[in-house]
């Protein structure tokens, strides 16, 4: 069995990550991003795209950007037929490895409060450090909030 790669790339994937993109985030909640949103943030200093593929398929993918000391996952998603296979652990732990390299000491993160992702990073040793109010517009018009989250290196 072929394991899964991890690797570093840039904006001429993010047509390659929209479907995951589709898949990943149920568009009732309003956590998605467009292309062109992707390609906006890609297109900022300090911004990284890493892709998970197995046997040439991209099964997920993570966005973060760092400013001096601290990094920020914008946004990491994982196709829902390639889920509990580790595929978010392996962004995840890239991220960090990616963060203790280059001296970054907190990585920030928001999550909709009600995501079943706030456990994942709950486990990974992230503490809640605020929230957001209505930050997140669903397909429906309704506003859900975002819990602000750190995790200290």
């Amino acid at each position: 069995m072929r394991t899964m790669d991890i690797t570093e790339s840039d904006a001429r994937d993010i047509a390659s990550i929209m479907p995951v993109m589709t898949e990943a985030f149920d568009p009732v909640y309003g956590e998605s991003w467009t292309a062109s949103q992707c390609l906006s943030v890609l297109s900022m200093p300090g911004t990284r795209l890493i892709i998970a593929r197995k046997d040439q398929i991209i099964s997920g993918f993570a966005i973060s950007r760092w400013i001096l000391d601290e990094e920020e996952l914008l946004m990491i998603g994982v196709s829902p037929d390639a889920r509990r296979q580790s595929i978010a652990s392996l962004l995840f732990d890239n991220i960090l490895e990616n963060m203790k390299k280059s001296s970054r000491s907190k990585l920030f993160l928001e999550v909709r409060r009600g995501n079943d992702a706030y456990f994942f990073y709950q486990r990974r040793g992230f503490a809640e450090v605020g929230q957001r109010k209505n930050y997140y517009r669903g397909s429906d018009g309704r506003f859900y909030d975002a819990i602000t989250m750190v995790l200290a290196l």
